[in-house]
């Protein structure tokens, strides 16, 4: 059975991905720093047929990521997604200001290594062993700060661009050795709209499964023509 691996499967955007490659028969490894309510979601997914489980990292110590790939490399990793990003939310789900006045050096450096580092260590650690092989998919959730951004969310602006640019400029060398990377730009506040996440994540399966021929390295979401 192929792997679905999910790095940075919290609410929203991870699970929903996740059980969506999951009912299309892949076994789903979600990875989190830490998930609330573990076991009722395990349920749900078992519930629904879907062969997941959980491993614990965090995606802020880009070492533990690294390991984490050494360490399922015999699992048949075939699409990995890396949705990750170092976002912070008041109790009502509104996403939280984070300009460079008020942030700290530490707090500077901690979102870059979520935002860059580990997913720049996420390729490095992956792709050897995906074009070997000859096949396999990347997917990276991007937004819409890449290209709009904000200085009220500077380092999240700064990391959907780097997101962006490592999808665009390593699209073509891996294409031609049979890997496929892509990227959803999300580019909506997914907590305004309950039908969102699910969206996005058609939006993945999507670009996971379009034929060899036909591979685009990004998707805009929601679609600028509706």
């Amino acid at each position: 059975m192929k792997t679905y691996l999910c790095i940075g499967a919290g609410p929203g955007i991870g699970l929903a991905a996740a059980r969506r490659f999951g009912r299309e028969g892949y076994r789903v490894v979600l990875v989190s720093r830490s998930i609330a309510d573990r076991q009722r979601l395990l349920a749900g997914f078992a519930a629904e047929g879907v062969d997941a489980r959980f491993e614990a990292a965090d995606a802020g110590d880009p070492a533990q990521i690294s390991a984490l790939i050494d360490r399922l490399r015999e699992e048949n990793l075939a699409v990995v997604h890396y949705n990750a990003a170092a976002m912070r939310y008041d109790a009502s789900g509104n996403l939280l200001a984070s300009s460079i006045d008020t942030q700290s050096p530490q707090d500077i450096a901690a979102d870059i290594a979520t935002d860059v580092t580990a997913p720049l260590v996420v390729l490095s650690t992956l792709v050897p062993a995906m074009t070997a092989r000859g096949e396999g998919t990347i997917l990276l959730t991007g937004g819409g700060f890449a290209v709009e951004p904000s200085a009220d969310f500077l380092t999240l602006s700064v990391g959907k661009a780097a997101i962006r640019s490592m999808t665009q400029a390593l699209f073509e060398p891996l294409r031609a050795r049979g890997v496929h990377i892509a990227t959803v730009r999300v580019s909506t506040v997914v907590a305004t709209d309950a039908s969102h996440p699910d969206r996005i994540a058609a939006a993945f399966w999507a670009l996971h499964a379009q034929p060899a021929g036909t591979w685009t390295w990004e998707t805009v979401y929601p679609h600028p023509d509706g």
